[in-house]
C-alpha cells in the first residue's frame, strides 16, 4: 500500500468520522425507534441482566405491547448494554446514546476497505469504504433518526467484520480467525437475531475456494458454528427463565414478521427492497448487480468472490421480500458488499473506457456511468445530512422536558405527549393519558404516590386534581 493510499483512506476515515459526529450531535431522542432504546439503556445501568421500558409499571400494562409494558425484550440486549456503558462511562445524553453506533460505524469503513483490498484490490477497497464513509441512510440510522436505528447499524458491522474474520480464516488457514468470526456472529444474534446466519455459507465458499481437506472445512465451520452458539444461547435460556411470558411473545413475535404486517410498516410488495437499495444506495446499483450476475453466469459460479457477494446481497433481499413486515433497514447488512460490487464496477468501466479509441459515443455514456456512480452517492449523502435537518426532527419541547428535577421514582406525570422521552429525561413514571380512576388515585397516594399533569399549552407541570 502505497503513501498515497495510505492518506487516502486516513481522509475517508476523517470525512466519514465528521459526518457522523455532525448527525450524532442532535440535542433531542428520535421517534423511532431510538428513544425506547434509549430509555431501555438508561435502566439497564441499574439492573443489566433486566431490560425494562417502564421501570416503575405503577398502572397495569400489556406485557404484549413493546412500546408500553415493563420488562423489555423486543429487542436482543447487546445495543443496549453497550449503550447503557456508555452512559455509564461518559454520561447519560443523546450523544453517548449514538457513541457505540458511531464507533461501529466508522469500524465498517475500515473493515468494508480490508474486504474490498482482500477480495479485489487495493483501489477498489478504497472506493467501497468511501461509499460506506458518506452513505446517507449508514448515517442516518447510526445517528438514530431512522427507524431500526443503532441495532441494525451494530448488526451491519459485525457480519461484516464476521465476514472478513472468516476470509483470514480460509486464506491463513488458522482456526484462530474461524473462532472469532463465530464470536462475532454470535454477537450478531445478540444484536439482530438470526439473518446473521448468512455469514456461516459464505465462510464454507471462502473455504471450499482455499484447497482445505474436508476435515480442515469441517473443523473451522464447526468451529465457528459452536463458538456463535456459546455467545448467543446463555441469553435466550435465561430470559426463558427469568420472564417466560415476555420471552416466548417475542420469539413468536419474531415469527409474526414473516405473516403478517406489523407495527404499521407499510413496505409492499415483491419489488419493495430492490427499489430501496436504488433509493438508499444508488440509483446506478442496478448496473452493476446486473453486470456481476451475467459475470457469475459466465463462470458457472465458479468465481467464488462473486458467489459470495451475490449470496450476501440477494438470500437477504429474497428472504425479506417473502416477509409481511418490510422496513429498509432489515437489509442494511448487504449494503457492504453493494458497495464493493459498484467499487468493482467502476474500475471496469474506468478500463474499458481507456481501451475505447473511435467509439465517441460509447466512451460518452461511459463518462455518464464513471461520473453517476460517484456522485449519486454523494448527492444522498448531502440530502440527508443538510443543515437544518436536526431541528426538523427535534421538536422544541424536548428542552423543556429536560427541566424538571424534583421528581423522583414515586412521581407520576399524566398528559405528557412523550412520555418515553420524558422519563428518559426525568426519573419519574409519565403516561399520555390524562385522567386516572379515582379509587386507584386514591389507594396510591396512601402509598405514598404524587400525581402531577403536563400542561401542554404552557409546558408546565401542575398538581393532579381528580373530578
Amino acid at each position: 500500500m502505497s503513501n498515497t493510499q495510505r492518506i487516502i483512506l486516513i481522509l475517508i476515515l476523517l470525512v466519514g468520522f465528521a459526518l457522523r459526529v455532525r448527525l450524532a450531535s442532535d440535542h433531542c431522542l428520535h421517534d423511532w425507534d431510538e428513544r425506547f432504546h434509549a430509555l431501555v439503556a438508561k435502566n439497564m445501568m441499574k439492573h443489566p441482566l433486566k431490560p425494562t421500558l417502564y421501570e416503575n409499571p405503577i398502572l397495569s400494562y400489556d406485557y404484549k405491547a413493546w412500546y408500553s409494558n415493563h420488562v423489555w425484550l423486543h429487542k436482543q440486549p447487546l445495543p443496549l448494554w453497550l449503550i447503557s456503558f456508555s452512559y455509564s462511562c461518559f454520561g447519560l445524553n443523546e450523544f453517548n446514546t449514538r457513541l457505540p453506533s458511531l464507533i461501529f460505524s466508522m469500524l465498517a469503513i475500515f473493515v468494508t476497505f480490508l474486504l474490498g483490498k482482500n477480495l479485489f484490490n487495493i483501489k477498489v477497497g478504497l472506493m467501497a469504504s468511501f461509499f460506506m464513509a458518506i452513505n446517507g441512510l449508514v448515517l442516518e440510522i447510526g445517528a438514530g433518526r431512522v427507524a431500526t436505528d443503532h441495532f441494525d447499524l451494530i448488526f451491519m458491522a459485525l457480519i461484516e467484520l464476521s465476514i472478513l474474520l472468516a476470509f483470514y480464516g480460509a486464506q491463513k488457514k488458522k482456526l484462530a480467525f474461524a473462532l472469532f468470526s463465530g464470536f462475532f456472529v454470535g454477537l450478531a444474534v445478540l444484536t439482530k437475531w438470526l439473518p446473521c446466519l448468512i455469514v456461516f455459507p459464505i465462510q464454507y465458499l471462502f473455504l471450499k475456494q482455499s484447497n482445505l481437506s474436508v476435515k480442515d472445512i469441517i473443523k473451522q465451520l464447526g468451529s465457528s458454528i459452536i463458538v456463535c452458539l456459546v455467545v448467543s444461547i446463555p441469553w435466550q435460556l435465561y430470559i426463558l427463565q427469568h420472564y417466560p411470558l415476555e420471552s416466548k411473545w417475542e420469539y413468536f413475535h419474531h415469527w409474526l414478521h414473516l405473516t403478517q404486517k406489523l407495527d404499521g410498516q407499510n413496505g409492499t410488495g415483491y419489488f419493495y427492497f430492490l427499489d430501496q437499495i436504488r433509493i438508499n444506495y444508488s440509483d446506478i446499483v442496478y448496473l452493476p448487480l446486473l453486470y456481476y450476475i451475467l459475470q457469475l453466469k459466465k463462470a458457472q459460479f465458479k468465481n467464488s468472490n462473486l458467489l459470495v457477494l451475490c449470496i450476501w446481497i440477494f438470500i437477504p433481499i429474497v428472504f425479506f421480500t417473502l416477509a409481511e413486515t418490510k422496513m429498509q433497514g432489515y437489509i442494511l447488512f448487504i449494503c457492504p458488499a453493494l458497495f464493493l460490487l459498484t467499487a468493482d464496477f467502476f474500475f471496469v468501466i474506468k478500463d474499458f473506457l481507456y481501451k475505447q479509441q473511435r467509439q465517441k459515443g460509447l466512451k460518452i455514456a461511459l463518462w455518464l456511468v464513471l461520473i453517476a456512480i460517484l456522485f449519486l452517492p454523494l448527492r444522498y449523502c448531502f440530502e440527508r445530512t443538510s443543515f437544518g435537518f436536526a431541528d426538523s426532527k427535534c421538536g422544541k419541547y424536548f428542552d423543556y422536558y429536560k427541566g424538571f428535577k424534583a421528581f423522583d421514582t414515586k412521581s407520576i406525570v399524566l398528559n405528557v405527549e412523550h412520555p418515553i422521552q420524558f422519563m428518559y429525561y426525568n426519573n419519574c413514571t409519565a403516561y399520555p393519558f390524562d385522567r386516572i380512576e379515582k379509587n386507584k388515585f386514591d389507594s396510591l397516594s396512601l402509598n405514598g404516590f404524587s400525581f402531577f399533569e403536563y400542561d401542554r399549552a404552557s409546558n408546565k407541570i401542575r398538581n393532579y386534581k381528580t373530578e
